[in-house]
């Protein structure tokens, strides 16, 4: 019980100031916030992009900025190459 006081104690005695930045390092103040409206992503509706692809990240961040669940049951779940037809497909297997 005696080590779980004493862990007490270093959390009530953490000073913020010991996480300040080196020497000549700042915080940016000024974060930009991205317009998905004008980028033509409307995180409401299912994307046809691939998992991992540009798109699909910003379409992931506008759901999260929209506070909306990251996946919709409509989006793509195809994780194989992009561009592949039935035909090249049957040659493969």
């Amino acid at each position: 019980m005696s080590d779980s006081i004493g862990v007490m104690d270093e959390v009530e005695d953490f000073d913020n100031n010991s996480l300040e930045l080196e020497e000549g390092l700042e915080f940016e103040e000024d974060v930009q916030e991205i317009d998905f409206n004008s980028l033509g992503i409307d995180p409401l509706i299912p994307t046809e992009a691939k998992p991992g692809s540009e798109e699909k990240v910003l379409m992931l961040a506008a759901r999260y900025s929209a506070g909306l669940p990251l996946w919709h049951n409509s989006d793509c779940y195809d994780h194989g190459p992009g561009g592949v037809d039935d035909e090249e497909l049957e040659e493969m297997y």
